[in-house]
């Protein structure tokens, strides 16, 4: 039998690990690490980083070379965004959370080419890469 302690273990280990996987099943897209999303955007100049981050948010911090779009914007003149359909888009907030739903949405609208910039800001910042206030 069972102890309560081996199965009280066993659900904060599951939640744990539910908890760490969920934006990546709610997006449906790779995750690519802030540096490698670096490097790739330097041999891509159609490539696009995308931070979904409230406009404050960006103000007190991004990532260099990243523009900042409210996810309610994201299907704003789907029209004039089709030619860039197939683009590299890599999408990022804070920690990967609410760039996550953004990537579904994304991919839902058509775009081919999306990624989440895995642990967002906080890993971008971690990694050394560069930043900007405005």
């Amino acid at each position: 039998m069972e102890s309560p302690l081996v199965s009280s273990v066993l659900v904060v280990v599951i939640a744990f690990a539910a908890f760490r996987l969920l934006p990546r099943l709610i997006a449906g897209v790779p995750f690519v690490s802030p540096d490698a999303v670096v490097a790739r955007m330097e041999d891509d100049e159609n490539a696009v980083l995308i931070d979904v981050r409230t406009p404050e948010e960006y103000a007190a911090e991004h990532a260099a070379d990243s523009i900042n779009v409210q996810p309610h914007q994201l299907g704003e003149d789907i029209e004039a965004k089709k030619p860039y359909m197939n683009n590299k888009v890599y999408i990022m907030c804070l920690t990967a959370q609410r760039a996550a739903m953004a990537a579904k949405t994304m991919k839902n609208l058509g775009f081919t080419n999306v990624s989440v910039v895995k642990g967002g800001l906080k890993l971008w910042k971690k990694q050394g890469l560069p930043t900007k206030a405005v």
